[in-house]
């Protein structure tokens, strides 16, 4: 049976998804969010360019009228300033007006929602959170990119995060073979940071392995010090990780037979969650239940933790010397794994997708700005801005940086282990019972054998509920 039949209505979903999305996968995805109210809507400003670009668009010459002017519905973020850094040196280049609408994770999706349910979007380009852009791809809410511009051609060397620009109608899934329909913006996934300088002084190698991890966790935590910090708040992305790392899946899709399996409570669910539930407990800080984002840079730029996996987005702050007290002693590599080679970091990225109802000139104005934005160039100096790149290229020329190379350079060479998360439309719902579960098993409330169990039969539920054609739980 074909999986994407069995649709909910727009409207239904929508309502569904936007009671289901937390705030979570903000902290996750994109660091900590602004706490203060959006400013209104306004012009992009512009700045001096920084550095000479080949922008791909028509400029504003003589020769050549500016597009129509373009909205971009974008998140407060970390990375907003340089993306608004990017926005003015593209209205200073080609003349093509921007409009940025700034605005709380937490007004994301219901502002997104509501443009694509009006008879025409007051917005030309939305900003998709990775737990959101299924909902539009999959009910063609946003405008599949071939449809623009039949012409277009993908850059390989932009990374495509395990096909979150693309969605496959048959699955119901992304997929490699799927349509186009989204472009990324924000390249997040995860790094494993650590204090060098007190790993050299006590003869420490970077740690490839958890089980490397726990032995310099052993081996550094002091009174004063913890040896590793779990995110516990909100716990399932770094959770992912681990269990990637040991090959397990929350979900699994048979792509021969469109059957669901529910892998959550497998034999390599169960070595996950033990080291994760381990380290955060033995090496972590008294506290070690409580800790988000937020709080963990907090630790590792304040001198109070050895080794921690976070968001890469995190890195500047502890270069940062109005912030940190450990500036130049904190390096960063690949996120370890379970063995040698089996890395895994997961993707927490930002899509841009143009919404279907606009009228054909908004759509190539929007897609004129995307195609300049995803260039070399432009993505050199998005980096340089502060913001986080989607091209390898840019992440391999970047990590001979003398400031930013550091980081730049793991984030290179983590690449090849990004990881999905799950990616139907019940995503959402499928977060939430991880969160809550891992969060149980953490303070001890249940067992990490219940955590798993009682999680594997709720998300089981969910997709039976939603139609898909589930495979039996193993128990």
């Amino acid at each position: 049976m074909n999986l994407h039949s069995l649709k909910m209505t727009k409207r239904s979903l929508f309502m569904a998804m936007s009671l289901l999305v937390l705030s979570s996968f903000l902290l996750a995805a994109c660091g900590p969010a602004a706490t203060t109210e959006p400013p209104a809507p306004t012009s992009a400003v512009t700045q001096p360019p920084a550095a000479e670009t080949s922008a791909p668009v028509p400029t504003a010459t003589e020769e050549s009228k500016p597009l129509p002017p373009i909205t971009i519905l974008i998140n407060e973020s970390p990375w907003l300033a340089g993306f608004e850094a990017l926005v003015n040196k593209y209205v200073e280049e080609t003349g093509n007006q921007v409009t940025l609408n700034r605005t709380p994770f937490n007004g994301m999706l219901e502002k997104s929602r509501n443009a694509v349910q009006a008879s025409e979007s007051e917005f030309d380009i939305l900003t998709l959170n990775e737990q959101w852009y299924m909902q539009f791809y999959a009910d063609g809410l946003v405008t599949p990119i071939k449809e623009i511009d039949p012409n277009f051609v993908l850059d390989p060397q932009i990374i495509e995060y395990e096909w979150a620009t693309r969605w496959d109608s048959e699955l119901g899934y992304s997929s490699e073979n799927g349509e186009l329909y989204g472009l990324p913006i924000n390249g997040n996934i995860m790094l494993y940071f650590y204090r060098k300088d007190i790993f050299e002084a006590n003869g420490l190698a970077v740690p490839q392995t958890w089980q490397e991890v726990e032995a310099a966790a052993q081996k550094l935590k002091t009174g004063d010090m913890s040896g590793y910090v779990v995110r516990a708040n909100p716990p399932n992305w770094e959770f992912q990780a681990f269990l990637a790392s040991y090959g397990g899946n929350v979900i699994k899709l048979d792509p021969q037979t469109g059957e669901w399996e529910v892998t959550l409570n497998s034999p390599e669910g169960m070595a996950a969650l033990n080291t994760w539930l381990k380290l955060g407990r033995e090496y972590g800080p008294a506290n070690y239940a409580d800790n988000g984002q937020a709080e963990m840079i907090a630790l590792m730029a304040s001198g109070k933790v050895a080794q921690m996996v976070l968001v890469g987005a995190a890195a500047p702050d502890f270069d940062n010397p109005e912030k940190s007290i450990v500036v130049g002693n904190v390096a960063a590599a690949p996120v370890p794994g379970a063995t040698l080679g089996s890395n895994a970091t997961m993707s927490g990225i930002w899509v841009m997708g143009i919404p279907h109802n606009l009228p054909d000139e908004r759509k190539q104005a929007a897609l004129a700005f995307l195609n300049w934005a995803l260039t070399k160039d432009a993505q050199l100096f998005y980096a340089q801005s502060g913001a986080i790149p989607v091209r390898q290229d840019v992440y391999e020329e970047m990590a001979n940086d003398p400031k930013l190379g550091w980081w730049m350079k793991a984030m290179a060479d983590s690449t090849r282990f990004i990881h999905a998360q799950p990616r139907i439309t019940e995503t959402p719902q499928i977060i939430e019972v991880l969160d809550r579960r891992l969060s149980q098993a953490l303070i001890s409330e249940i067992t990490p054998e219940q955590a798993l169990l009682e999680g594997a039969r709720e998300i089981h539920k969910i997709l039976t509920d939603a139609g898909y054609k589930v495979k039996p739980l193993a128990e």
